[in-house]
């Protein structure tokens, strides 16, 4: 176990909201977006958590959408009128430049297609592609003879073609137009970049978990970012005053500040309390343990058997269909642990539905497990391990299945959350 790794489980086992916040599915905890590739699809997790005082769906959440998408639709606008004007002058240029090879060109396909064809064909799958390609170009007059590398094809277009001096491309005016539009496009970037940020999937700071409250988990990101667990990112972070007329203050850069420092953060013009959008990079130790499929939730079990000295096995196939996540012998019994993690944001009635479900499986599979000879003298303990926090949902939960499920296995199995292990 790295040296990251004993302070994570070190704070982890004494910070509730340390607990709350990492025993969420991946998918909630991380960046997460889905990507599409044409033959399918694929969920990537980057290793991001997004720190914010704003709630997507109150007033100073809304607003930063709406400024941000009214600020695209302008950028659009703008960049669309600029390519419109800059398009039919580089057509002209070239057009003047140009024409005469262009029309030799296709002089030569009119005539003789098989030739011309045969010619692009060669300087495809000719090795030496650059001379047979610049004889191309010689033969129909798109280069002079003195020309001998691509790279001299490059520097005639330039000079001949783009930058040519006293080039109507290049007018005072022009280039004060082109800047602007550069600036645009930049502009664009930069609010696709906030999109991302404020459409973010994760649990930000203000969507707190029942247990939780704002401060204890600002405390929490500061002692994770004292203990480098999570650090400054690279990557450019919003702040905006939504108390201004939009455009007042608004940045997008990046910003390597403590946590606990970012309530600090006032606008310069109204002294008002800034709205941020503040992305922090996990440790890549950290963050592979929560790519696991079982997240977090295995991995803390693991550590708290290892603490203890107690032998497991993970991930042990049975009868070549069965998968126990974690087994291990304690107190004279063998523990069958199944682990599931769950979307956390979801309804506590589609919660209880999985538990049930897994539940059944899970007694379903102990009983074929029982019937194995090394097992049938032996005291079977099975455990259901959920990412829910909840005790007195789960234990609830417990009571009704056992009430159902009047079988042995059912009677024996155990649901619990990580809380009831560490005990």
């Amino acid at each position: 176990m790295s040296d990251i790794q004993k302070k994570f489980y070190n704070l982890f086992w004494q910070n509730k909201s340390c607990q709350n916040l990492f025993l969420m599915s991946k998918e909630e905890l991380l960046d997460s977006k889905l990507f599409n590739y044409g033959f399918g699809e694929k969920r990537y997790s980057k290793p991001r958590i997004t720190i914010s005082n704003v709630d997507a769906n109150d007033f100073i959440g809304n607003t930063i959408k709406i400024r941000n998408e009214n600020n695209n639709i302008n950028n659009e606008s703008s960049l669309t009128s600029k390519f419109n004007y800059f398009k039919p002058l580089i057509e002209n240029i070239l057009k003047k430049s140009l024409d005469k090879p262009i029309n030799k060109l296709l002089e030569g396909l009119e005539k003789d297609p098989e030739s011309v064809i045969a010619a692009i064909c060669n300087i495809i799958k000719d090795e030496d592609k650059e001379q047979t390609g610049i004889s191309f170009l010689k033969e129909y007059g798109f280069v002079g003879r003195n020309i001998l590398t691509f790279e001299e094809v490059s520097n005639l277009f330039q000079k001949n073609y783009i930058f040519k001096k006293n080039s109507e491309l290049f007018s005072e005016e022009n280039i004060i137009l082109f800047l602007d539009g550069v600036k645009h496009l930049k502009d664009f970037y930069v609010n696709l970049n906030n999109e991302v940020l404020y459409n973010t999937n994760q649990i930000l700071v203000n969507a707190l978990s029942r247990e939780d409250n704002f401060e204890s988990r600002i405390k929490l990101f500061n002692l994770l970012y004292e203990c480098n667990i999570i650090s400054s990112s690279i990557e450019d972070a919003l702040i905006e005053c939504t108390n201004c007329p939009p455009g007042t203050y608004k940045g997008s850069f990046q910003l390597k500040v403590s946590p606990n420092k970012l309530n600090n953060l006032k606008c310069p013009v109204c002294a008002s309390e800034l709205a941020y959008y503040v992305p922090y990079k996990l440790h890549e130790d950290i963050y592979q343990i929560v790519k696991e499929k079982d997240g977090l939730l295995q991995n803390a079990l693991c550590n708290i058997l290892e603490s203890r000295g107690i032998v497991y096995t993970s991930n042990r196939m049975f009868l070549n269909d069965i998968e126990i996540d974690c087994v291990y012998e304690n107190n004279g019994a063998v523990n069958f642990v199944e682990i599931k993690m769950y979307k956390l944001s979801t309804s506590e009635n589609k919660l209880k539905s999985k538990i049930r479900e897994h539940f059944g499986k899970l007694s379903k599979d102990i009983s074929r497990i029982k019937e194995i000879d090394t097992f049938q003298n032996k005291t079977i303990r099975p455990i259901l391990l959920v990412n829910i926090l909840d005790t007195n949902l789960l234990k609830e939960l417990e009571s009704e299945l056992k009430e159902i499920n009047k079988d042995e296995v059912s009677q024996t199995i155990i649901i619990a959350n990580i809380e009831l292990i560490y005990g």
